[in-house]
């Protein structure tokens, strides 16, 4: 598995695997792009269309990183969420020759006083993609426990982080590709996302304790007084508090 690269410029880290993807990082950084559409843009993230050298991408801030306190004394200890992403996302392409995931070019990082204070990704754009369809959820499933297999997760596993291409072949999105643990508690986890958004799943792993340990967080997170706090300290961060 190759090392990526690492360049300063202007006060920034451009991590990279291919030495193209340095050029393309100063650009981004000089603001030497088009522009082709905004996705998205809330004080979590911010997602764009954009064009560099006649080629489409898509670049994305993940903002929660370093707006929420906890998260970001954190990144004190941690490459942090986009590093990570570009760094699992190429290893799995690469060693296990998996392909569904869609690219990571490279990632900017800027810190301050060792924290993260902003990062960015540039991953690439699926010409034509399309969003995922119920007809499609079960080849999505399968595909995740071939993943598993390898011993690796989602952590948002659920229909619209995936797209199928002009091949119809399946794409998977916002994921970090982290590695499991000992247990399979992350795979079931995974599982149980999806099951919430596609009932008639017929559920592929045996209910081990991990599933159970997995079911029993999740119930956790859906009790109404624990919804209601996430949901209030959400809109609280929308507003700019520190919490």
């Amino acid at each position: 598995m190759r090392k990526y690269k690492s360049f300063k410029y202007k006060g920034m880290d451009i991590c990279y695997f291919d030495n193209y993807y340095l050029n393309i990082g100063v650009k981004i950084i000089d603001k030497n792009y088009i522009e082709l559409k905004r996705i998205k843009d809330t004080k979590r993230n911010c997602v764009s269309l954009i064009k560099i050298n006649d080629k489409k991408y898509i670049y994305k801030e993940p903002r929660n990183e370093f707006r929420i306190p906890q998260r970001k004394i954190l990144t004190f200890f941690k490459k942090g969420e986009a590093l990570n992403t570009l760094i699992n996302i190429n290893k799995i392409r690469e060693l296990y020759k998996v392909k569904n995931y869609v690219k990571p070019y490279l990632v900017i990082i800027k810190r301050e006083n060792g924290l993260i204070d902003f990062s960015a990704i540039l991953t690439e754009y699926i010409e034509n993609g399309r969003d995922a369809k119920y007809s499609d959820l079960d080849k999505i499933i399968f595909k995740m426990q071939e993943i598993h297999e390898l011993g690796y997760y989602h952590g948002d596993f659920n229909p619209t982080n995936f797209l199928i291409n002009k091949n119809n072949e399946i794409k998977i999105l916002d994921t970090q590709a982290k590695k499991m643990g000992i247990t399979k508690y992350r795979a079931h986890y995974d599982m149980l996302t999806m099951q919430e958004n596609y009932i008639n799943m017929k559920y592929p792993y045996s209910k081990t304790p991990s599933y159970f340990l997995a079911l029993a967080v999740k119930k956790f997170k859906r009790l109404k007084w624990v919804s209601w706090i996430k949901e209030k300290k959400k809109k609280l961060r929308d507003k700019g508090w520190k919490i």
